[in-house]
């Protein structure tokens, strides 16, 4: 396990643009709010918060059988930031060890533990306060935060994310390739193409 760094999984959003929550949209024989536990589980964090608001009840009930932390955040409709203060502030709480945390988003399917750990090794090897994911030649989530940066976590407002702090450091942040990050569900016609994308690989495996 490793004992300084958690994880915050933002589940909150209320998925306007989709029409209905993404937290509980299949893909590969999964829902996305499991696949990211998995992910996040298989890193061995110290602790994994899931910090739910829109649908809450509905993704509560289907990770009712994960081993997991799970945060309510009232403020949800102010937007992402408040999910970030949420988990955070539970984990300060909670974890007052912790000397990294992790912010990871429930739509991103293609993210796994093994690129969690690389984000852990190095916020663990360099002690740098930001190693983010890099795609779509820019920096972003899921990225790794040391405890220097809580405060600036905290300070966030509105629909100003983690994105922002990341930009802030960018010169002396850490990046670590992640080519399908910029893959995330946040309509319906994303989640057809993820769908499609993902029977054409099948279809190649079967013809291979």
């Amino acid at each position: 396990m490793v004992t300084d760094t958690g994880i915050i999984i933002l589940a909150a959003g209320s998925s306007r643009r989709l029409g209905r929550p993404k937290q509980l949209l299949h893909y590969q024989g999964t829902t996305l709010i499991r696949r990211s536990i998995a992910a996040a589980k298989a890193a061995k964090p110290s602790v994994v918060v899931i910090v739910v608001g829109a649908a809450a009840e509905l993704v509560v009930q289907e990770i009712a059988d994960k081993d997991v932390t799970v945060v309510f955040n009232a403020a949800f409709q102010e937007g992402i930031a408040s999910s970030i203060r949420c988990g955070l502030n539970y984990l300060l709480h909670n974890a007052p060890e912790i000397e990294n945390i992790v912010i990871m988003v429930c739509d991103q399917p293609h993210v796994d533990a093994a690129h969690l750990l690389k984000l852990i090794a190095e916020g663990q090897k360099s002690k740098v306060r930001v190693a983010a994911s890099l795609y779509n030649n820019q920096m972003g989530v899921p990225a790794l935060f040391n405890r220097a940066l809580f405060d600036e976590l905290i300070a966030l407002k509105g629909d100003s994310g983690a994105k922002n702090i990341i930009q802030r450091y960018r010169a002396e942040a850490v990046a670590l390739p992640l080519p399908s990050g910029g893959i995330d569900i946040d309509d319906e016609a994303a989640y057809l193409t993820l769908i499609a994308s993902t029977s054409v690989e099948d279809d190649k495996t079967a013809r291979s």
